[in-house]
Protein backbone atom coordinates (compact mmCIF):
# COMPACT_ATOMS: atom_id res chain seq x y z
CA UNK A 1 0.00 0.00 0.00
CA UNK A 2 2.80 2.56 0.81
CA UNK A 3 4.38 2.01 -2.55
CA UNK A 4 1.22 2.93 -4.47
CA UNK A 5 0.85 5.87 -2.17
CA UNK A 6 4.29 7.05 -3.01
CA UNK A 7 3.46 6.32 -6.84
CA UNK A 8 0.82 8.39 -7.12
CA UNK A 9 2.62 11.57 -4.47
CA UNK A 10 5.56 11.28 -7.15
CA UNK A 11 3.36 12.21 -9.90
CA UNK A 12 1.75 15.39 -8.32
CA UNK A 13 3.55 18.54 -8.88
CA UNK A 14 5.98 19.70 -6.15
CA UNK A 15 6.81 22.82 -5.18
CA UNK A 16 10.36 24.07 -6.78
CA UNK A 17 10.66 26.14 -3.53
CA UNK A 18 9.19 27.48 -0.06
CA UNK A 19 8.70 30.89 -1.88
CA UNK A 20 5.36 29.84 -3.82
CA UNK A 21 3.89 28.91 -0.78
CA UNK A 22 4.62 32.49 0.91
CA UNK A 23 4.00 34.32 -2.33
CA UNK A 24 0.17 32.36 -2.39
CA UNK A 25 -0.39 33.12 1.45
CA UNK A 26 0.51 36.81 0.99
CA UNK A 27 -1.16 37.37 -2.06
CA UNK A 28 -4.18 35.66 -0.49
CA UNK A 29 -3.61 37.96 2.74
CA UNK A 30 -3.39 41.19 0.55
CA UNK A 31 -6.41 40.73 -1.04
CA UNK A 32 -8.44 40.20 2.25
CA UNK A 33 -6.80 43.40 3.35
CA UNK A 34 -7.88 44.48 0.19
CA UNK A 35 -11.32 43.42 0.55
CA UNK A 36 -11.50 45.02 4.45
CA UNK A 37 -10.51 48.30 3.07
CA UNK A 38 -12.90 48.91 0.43
CA UNK A 39 -16.17 47.29 2.88
CA UNK A 40 -14.65 49.75 5.42
CA UNK A 41 -14.44 52.44 3.13
CA UNK A 42 -17.91 51.88 2.11
CA UNK A 43 -19.33 51.63 5.00
CA UNK A 44 -17.60 54.63 6.18
CA UNK A 45 -18.79 56.94 3.24
CA UNK A 46 -23.04 55.75 3.80
CA UNK A 47 -22.35 56.44 7.68
CA UNK A 48 -21.26 60.18 6.60
CA UNK A 49 -23.38 60.77 4.28
CA UNK A 50 -26.14 59.56 6.85
CA UNK A 51 -24.79 62.16 9.53
CA UNK A 52 -23.96 64.77 7.02
CA UNK A 53 -28.10 64.61 5.72
CA UNK A 54 -29.20 64.44 9.23
CA UNK A 55 -27.42 67.46 10.27
CA UNK A 56 -28.62 69.17 7.48
CA UNK A 57 -32.17 68.06 8.36
CA UNK A 58 -31.18 68.97 12.08
CA UNK A 59 -30.08 72.69 11.12
CA UNK A 60 -32.92 73.22 8.46
CA UNK A 61 -35.98 71.80 11.29
CA UNK A 62 -34.13 74.29 13.42
CA UNK A 63 -33.44 77.43 11.44
CA UNK A 64 -37.23 76.68 9.85
CA UNK A 65 -39.13 75.36 12.94
CA UNK A 66 -42.03 78.10 12.70
CA UNK A 67 -42.73 77.33 8.89
CA UNK A 68 -42.27 73.80 8.96
CA UNK A 69 -44.80 73.46 11.90
CA UNK A 70 -47.87 75.15 9.70
CA UNK A 71 -46.36 73.32 6.32
CA UNK A 72 -46.31 70.26 7.04
CA UNK A 73 -49.49 69.92 9.25
CA UNK A 74 -47.21 69.79 12.84
CA UNK A 75 -49.39 70.16 16.28
CA UNK A 76 -46.32 71.86 18.00
CA UNK A 77 -42.48 73.52 17.22
CA UNK A 78 -41.90 72.37 20.32
CA UNK A 79 -41.49 68.72 19.16
CA UNK A 80 -40.19 69.86 15.73
CA UNK A 81 -37.12 71.73 17.85
CA UNK A 82 -37.03 68.85 19.38
CA UNK A 83 -36.41 66.19 16.75
CA UNK A 84 -33.88 68.73 15.03
CA UNK A 85 -31.77 69.24 18.31
CA UNK A 86 -32.08 65.15 18.60
CA UNK A 87 -30.64 64.83 14.50
CA UNK A 88 -27.85 66.95 15.09
CA UNK A 89 -26.93 65.20 18.23
CA UNK A 90 -27.02 61.75 15.77
CA UNK A 91 -25.17 62.87 13.03
CA UNK A 92 -22.17 64.09 15.51
CA UNK A 93 -22.11 60.63 17.09
CA UNK A 94 -22.21 59.19 13.68
CA UNK A 95 -19.94 61.41 12.03
CA UNK A 96 -18.00 60.94 15.21
CA UNK A 97 -17.70 57.06 15.23
CA UNK A 98 -17.15 56.41 11.51
CA UNK A 99 -13.89 57.95 12.22
CA UNK A 100 -12.86 55.46 14.12
CA UNK A 101 -11.53 51.84 12.32
CA UNK A 102 -11.97 50.02 15.36
CA UNK A 103 -16.11 51.06 15.99
CA UNK A 104 -16.46 51.35 12.69
CA UNK A 105 -18.56 47.66 12.68
CA UNK A 106 -20.18 48.74 16.34
CA UNK A 107 -20.84 52.20 14.78
CA UNK A 108 -22.85 50.88 11.55
CA UNK A 109 -24.96 48.97 13.86
CA UNK A 110 -25.90 51.42 16.62
CA UNK A 111 -26.56 53.82 13.99
CA UNK A 112 -28.72 51.08 11.48
CA UNK A 113 -30.99 50.19 14.91
CA UNK A 114 -31.53 53.93 15.11
CA UNK A 115 -32.53 54.20 11.69
CA UNK A 116 -35.02 51.27 11.77
CA UNK A 117 -36.30 53.02 15.25
CA UNK A 118 -36.34 56.16 12.92
CA UNK A 119 -38.84 54.04 10.79
CA UNK A 120 -40.85 53.11 13.35
CA UNK A 121 -41.57 56.54 14.55
CA UNK A 122 -42.62 57.86 11.20
CA UNK A 123 -44.62 54.84 11.09
CA UNK A 124 -46.43 55.63 14.04
CA UNK A 125 -46.86 59.52 13.25
CA UNK A 126 -48.33 59.15 9.83
CA UNK A 127 -50.86 56.81 11.90
CA UNK A 128 -51.77 58.99 15.01
CA UNK A 129 -50.92 62.99 13.54
CA UNK A 130 -53.08 64.77 10.50
CA UNK A 131 -50.06 65.49 8.56
CA UNK A 132 -50.70 67.37 5.46
CA UNK A 133 -50.30 66.11 1.90
CA UNK A 134 -46.49 68.13 2.24
CA UNK A 135 -46.22 66.79 5.62
CA UNK A 136 -46.80 62.83 4.86
CA UNK A 137 -44.86 62.75 1.10
CA UNK A 138 -42.13 64.54 3.75
CA UNK A 139 -42.31 61.93 6.23
CA UNK A 140 -42.18 58.83 4.00
CA UNK A 141 -39.53 60.44 1.68
CA UNK A 142 -37.61 60.19 4.63
CA UNK A 143 -38.38 56.73 6.17
CA UNK A 144 -37.36 55.30 2.70
CA UNK A 145 -34.00 57.67 2.69
CA UNK A 146 -33.31 56.22 6.19
CA UNK A 147 -34.05 52.54 5.13
CA UNK A 148 -31.83 52.82 2.22
CA UNK A 149 -28.93 53.95 4.81
CA UNK A 150 -30.07 51.21 7.30
CA UNK A 151 -29.86 48.29 4.57
CA UNK A 152 -26.97 49.53 3.12
CA UNK A 153 -25.06 49.93 6.33
CA UNK A 154 -25.92 46.70 7.85
CA UNK A 155 -24.90 45.32 4.12
CA UNK A 156 -21.22 47.19 4.17
CA UNK A 157 -20.68 46.02 8.08
CA UNK A 158 -21.49 42.50 7.26
CA UNK A 159 -18.87 42.90 4.62
CA UNK A 160 -16.31 44.07 6.89
CA UNK A 161 -16.99 41.64 8.91
CA UNK A 162 -16.97 39.01 6.67
CA UNK A 163 -13.09 39.26 5.52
Amino acid sequence: MAAITSQVMATLPQPVDDRSMTTITSSFATSTRAGSSTAGHRLRTVLTVNAATSLAAGVGGLAATDRLVDWLGLQSPGWTRLVSVGLIVFAVDVALGARSPRRLALTALATSVADLAWIVATVVVLATVDLTGAGRFVAVAMAVAVLDFAALQLWFRRALLAV
